[in-house]
């Protein structure tokens, strides 16, 4: 019954599916170091300190949790924080008309702060 229903909401997609373009992109070799300063500065707000999500009383979901960094690509990160995603509050931080306009290299470097997060979440266990 699930599947149908998922089958039946892909029906009504309007872009084209991208999910193997965006999973085949490069891994990430950004600064950490960088990326938490950026985390910090513009997703903090939405998404908690160590990006824990609805859990810290914020907005966002929870990006910094293992549970969602082993299921993403670094593809589907960059992606989202570039041009956001649709139906959710999730807007882009690239280009002229992106939130932070944000540059390449420093998605890179947040993309590895989030990557760090996971592997801190991981080690606790």
């Amino acid at each position: 019954m699930a599947l149908t229903i998922v089958a039946y909401l892909r029906s009504h997609g309007k872009l084209p599916n991208r999910a193997k373009e965006v999973d085949a992109e490069p891994v990430s070799f950004g600064d950490a170091r960088k990326g938490k300063l950026w985390f910090k500065e513009i997703c903090v707000a939405c998404h908690g300190d160590k990006g824990e999500g609805y859990g810290a009383g914020v907005v966002g979901t929870a990006i910094g949790k293992s549970g969602f960094l082993n299921k993403v690509s670094d593809g589907f990160i960059r992606e989202t924080i570039k041009h956001g995603r649709s139906n959710t509050r999730m807007r882009g931080f690239s280009g002229a008309d992106g939130l932070a306009n944000l540059r390449d290299s420093e998605i890179e470097d947040v993309i590895a702060y989030l990557r760090s997060l996971g592997d801190q979440h991981n080690r606790a266990r």
